[in-house]
């Protein structure tokens, strides 16, 4: 839902611009300190990123490490195992456009929320670890 804020943890809020089946866009702020998360990839959604203040560090294919700063930004096609965090001591903030959707508000929402036990089933679509 446009305008919806979700709060992924104590350190990151995405806050929802458009929700439809083709896309979601969000607007993603990353707090100083943000845990790095576990590689992922989404087999079958590509992701673009602009970073819109701070820094973010990516971990692209396990040993591709850059930092994003204002200004830079990212297409992560389908199938690139990938992980982002807030390494800098500032908040960081970034658009991020997933296509197509899927049901990757759903799958943030059941995060924020605490999970569910068939989390990896439910949302096979949207995220996989790697292996």
């Amino acid at each position: 839902m446009s305008g919806d804020t979700i709060q992924l943890g104590p350190n990151q809020r995405l806050e929802i611009r458009t929700s439809t089946p083709e896309v979601l866009e969000m607007e993603a702020e990353w707090q100083p300190g943000s845990t790095e998360p576990p590689p992922h990839y989404h087999p079958n959604q590509d992701e673009h990123f602009e970073v819109l203040e701070g820094e973010l560090t990516v971990v692209l294919d396990q040993d591709d490490r850059r930092t994003l700063r204002a200004g830079d930004a990212i297409d992560l096609p389908r199938n690139t195992v990938h992980r982002m965090w807030n390494t800098a001591d500032t908040p960081t903030r970034a658009s991020w456009r997933i296509t197509p959707a899927l049901k990757s508000e759903e799958m943030f929402r059941t995060i924020a929320s605490g999970g569910r036990e068939d989390f990896l089933e439910a949302y096979a679509d949207e995220f996989r670890f790697p292996g």
